[in-house]
């Protein structure tokens, strides 16, 4: 017999052997997860003591009154059931929050003197049973005290206000207080919240390059604990083009005495600013007054007298005056 034969009839033994022992692993391995499997379903039969935690949503809060502090937004139940019933509950998508009405607890919660409301959550045991899956029986609840602390609502209408961020266009610029429609919103929260409001700002939103007139709804900020008529209001954001103009302004002494005259030199300055084109043929030089005060002099040795722009018209913007101080003399009235 040649080498050769001799080669392929051992390797032929080897590979029936192999056969036998990889079969032989394959059963047995098959036979051990069959017995798990059995294993598994029988012990799916008894019945488990676990924690499982519940959403819960509260309800039929009192209607004249907020709530002031946090509660938990989930229920840790010690619960019984069988191990099919928990396997279930595991694979489940997020269940159905549980939900508690309080009035089924107590009915006077909506007395001005009811200020906090304390609940043992084994009272409610048996209204949470009642919601979950069949077979599944609450041992336990923790927490074991839900505590309920209220404030009596007022109402107060508060002014909006805006938090935008605005650029503009060449030339262009806000022509007035953004306007709000509704001006105004009554709102309702704890005592202690309202008292201190002042104003329900908008929610923070930026506007670029305005060259016109912008009229958008604009969010509110939300407050914690406090309710509002509406979340949302239109803004117009008035937006005009604007040149440069300029007005000679006499200067008024004030506080001079009767017995004398005070001249100052020059006698007016020149007062520059920012005018929309629609103002600029209505803005005058006697809308704008410009004082130097007697009383300065005191303090004055050798130096010149300042002067101040006491008033000048709300649509003109960046007003600036030259000179801003001006030699004087006085002189003694005949």
């Amino acid at each position: 017999m040649s080498k050769f034969r001799l080669h392929k009839i051992r390797q032929f033994i080897k590979i029936r052997i192999f056969y036998r022992i990889d079969r032989k692993i394959l059963i047995y391995l098959i036979f051990v997860v069959i017995s798990t499997v059995f294993w598994f379903l029988n012990k799916l039969n008894n019945e488990y003591n676990t924690i499982i935690e519940y959403p819960i949503r509260y309800t039929q809060l009192p209607k004249n009154k907020i709530l002031v502090n946090e509660l938990p937004q989930k229920l840790k139940l010690n619960v019984s059931a069988y191990g099919y019933d928990l396997i279930f509950y595991k694979i489940s998508p997020a269940p159905f929050p549980i939900v508690l009405n309080l009035e089924s607890f107590d009915a006077n919660l909506e007395s001005p003197k009811v200020s906090s409301f304390k609940l043992l959550t084994r009272y409610a045991r048996e209204e949470i049973t009642n919601q979950l899956p069949n077979n599944i029986n609450v041992l336990d609840i923790l927490p074991d005290t839900l505590v309920f602390q209220f404030d009596n609502l007022i109402d107060k209408k508060v002014p909006i206000k805006a938090n935008l961020t605005l650029s503009f266009a060449p030339q262009c610029m806000q022509n007035g207080p953004v306007i709000f429609k509704p001006d105004s919103l009554l709102v309702s929260g704890p005592t202690s919240l309202i008292d201190t409001l002042q104003a329900i700002y908008t929610k923070p939103q930026s506007f670029s390059k305005l060259d016109k007139t912008l009229q958008r709804t604009i969010y509110l900020e939300e407050i914690t604990n406090l309710r509002t008529e509406k979340k949302k209001v239109q803004a117009t954001i008035p937006i005009a083009k604007f040149t440069e103009a300029s007005f000679d302004v006499h200067i008024v002494p004030i506080n001079v005495p009767d017995s004398l005259e005070l001249i100052t030199f020059p006698r007016s300055v020149r007062i520059s600013g920012l005018v929309s084109l629609a103002d600029y043929d209505i803005i005058k030089a006697d809308d704008f007054r410009v004082q130097a005060d007697y009383n300065n002099i005191v303090t004055l040795i050798g130096q010149k007298l300042p002067v101040q722009v006491i008033v000048a018209p709300s649509n003109v913007r960046n007003v600036t005056f030259f000179p801003p101080s001006v030699e004087f003399i006085l002189e003694k009235k005949p």
